[in-house]
């Protein structure tokens, strides 16, 4: 392998399209970019990505972004847990199935039958159920099937030639035992084919290094160390300086919308996700919406033309509270109902009514959703006196402003706040002993805006949140009605 200089490279493959961070020793940006790819998604609650799509759009960025510096290392988040099957030459035997994905609901109530007890319900999004749907929805492609990797794990494999599982996506999935650190042993009784899953290694763990065929196609060097990487969730506590108990809650606002707040290990709040930190004794405790920033760009594809509804503008100009009401749950809930027949609602719509007013409705949906786990949250002991926010929702003033106001508490962007692939770049920093904590709190701790709440908007918010609750019960059972 390569002496431990250079640059540190951070991927992050997103459920829209995959991000490139070159980071120096110290955490500061040098450069990055971004590639978007499709997600196929289908009536039956199916979500389905190529994974050769992620790599022509990371091989490219690579190619773009690699300059004369060496490299020291490089980890890779992503979306998570999305699965992908792999044959025998490490090729996908099928496609990714991602988190999204819906159609093995009855395969995780199955699993929950035969292995209770574990932090994680039943639902498909914890992925474990996807591989008892491969076997009886997709036999041929189980068939070719050899190892069933993560999303950042199929990047590590085609970096060095190994296969193998992060915990912090193993701990994520359904029926994950955190005495024995594996996959519950009576999963065999319900035949889900859990040994594909190969070998849990910790997230800071180098599993490998770049491949000759790997540096034709990237152009990093052959021989740089590869760490076997995280879910994005935990790139995104890094980059945002949530590192430790105690420290703020960090929001990453993509195509969804997730909190993590990091906790004591084995802390288990029902109906909430959780898994490991990549640093000892520490776990994130997280908070979903399904669709966050993609209900945000729905709208503003509504507008059919030139014009972009998330200018800040227009939105700033409008009266707030909305006289709209957006639940803006387009692909069913996640925390803590779980329920995917959940779909949005508008209320509120008169004649009147225009784009902009949907997009300012949309987004303080959002934060009312948002406010609503954050109560949970503290009703188990866990408040939240401040929040921290990361994606590329992050950049609107006028969204972050709306969640100052609607939590009723101070948010703020940090400076690192580039997405899950600078918090990558960090954990390769951190697995190679180049980056130590300390210094990623003090690069962190910089925020270049703090937005704080108005009392006056936070009390009229508080009163929207209960007619909120009551259009998300009926958004729920019109769904379970038609079902």
């Amino acid at each position: 392998m390569t002496a431990a200089t250079g640059l540190l490279l951070g991927i992050d493959v997103g459920t829209s399209g995959v991000k490139v961070v070159l980071s120096d020793r110290d955490g500061a940006l040098v450069r990055d970019g971004a590639r978007r790819y499709p997600t196929s998604v289908d009536a039956r609650g199916g979500a389905e990505q190529d994974p050769g799509a992620w790599w022509s759009a990371l091989t490219e960025l690579t190619r773009s972004l690699l300059g004369p510096e060496p490299i020291a290392g490089v980890a890779v988040t992503s979306q998570a847990p999305t699965l992908v099957p792999l044959d025998a030459e490490g090729e996908p035997a099928g496609p990714a199935l991602t988190w999204l994905d819906r159609r093995a609901e009855a395969e995780a109530h199955e699993i929950a039958a035969v292995a209770p007890g574990h932090r994680h319900g039943a639902d498909p999004f914890f992925g474990t159920a996807k591989l008892l749907w491969l076997r009886r929805e997709r036999p041929e492609v189980l068939a070719r099937t050899r190892t069933v990797v993560s999303a950042n794990g199929f990047v590590v494999r085609r970096l060095t030639g190994r296969a193998a599982l992060d915990d912090s996506t193993a701990a994520l999935l359904q029926a994950f035992d955190e005495t024995t650190g594996a996959l519950d042993a009576r999963l065999a009784e319900a035949g889900v084919p859990a040994e594909l899953l190969g070998e849990i290694v910790p997230t800071t763990a180098v599993v490998g290094a770049v491949t000759a065929a790997a540096e034709a196609a990237t152009g990093i060097p052959a021989g740089t160390p590869v760490l076997a990487g995280a879910i994005d969730s935990v790139g995104s506590a890094l980059e945002a300086g949530a590192l430790a108990v105690g420290d703020p809650l960090v929001e990453m606002n993509g195509f969804s919308s997730v909190t993590i707040l990091p906790v004591p290990a084995g802390v288990h709040v029902p109906g909430f996700i959780h898994t490991r930190h990549c640093l000892p004794g520490v776990d994130l405790l997280i908070t979903a919406q399904v669709t966050a920033g993609a209900t945000v760009d729905w709208v503003n594809g509504l507008a059919g033309g030139p014009q972009d509804l998330r200018e800040t503008g227009p939105l700033r100009a409008r009266r707030r509270p909305s006289p709209l009401m957006v639940v803006p749950a387009l692909a069913g809930e996640r925390t803590p109902s779980w329920n995917p027949r959940t779909r949005g609602m508008i209320d509120g719509i008169g004649l009147d009514t225009d784009g902009v007013d949907l997009m300012l409705a949309a987004m303080e949906g959002n934060a009312l959703a948002l406010a609503a786990d954050l109560e949970q949250l503290a009703a188990h002991g866990f408040p939240v006196p401040e929040m921290r926010a990361t994606g590329g929702g992050s950049a609107s003033d006028v969204w972050m402003q709306i969640k100052a106001d609607v939590l009723g508490i101070p948010v703020s962007r940090p400076r690192t706040g580039h997405g899950a692939a600078h918090g990558a770049a960090f954990l390769a920093g951190i697995g190679l002993g180049l980056l130590e904590p300390a210094q990623l709190r003090e690069r962190t701790a910089e925020i270049t805006r703090t937005f704080t709440p108005d009392a006056a908007l936070t009390q009229d918010y508080a009163r929207r949140r209960r007619r909120f609750a009551r259009l998300l019960e009926l958004a729920r059972d019109r769904e379970d009605a038609s079902a």
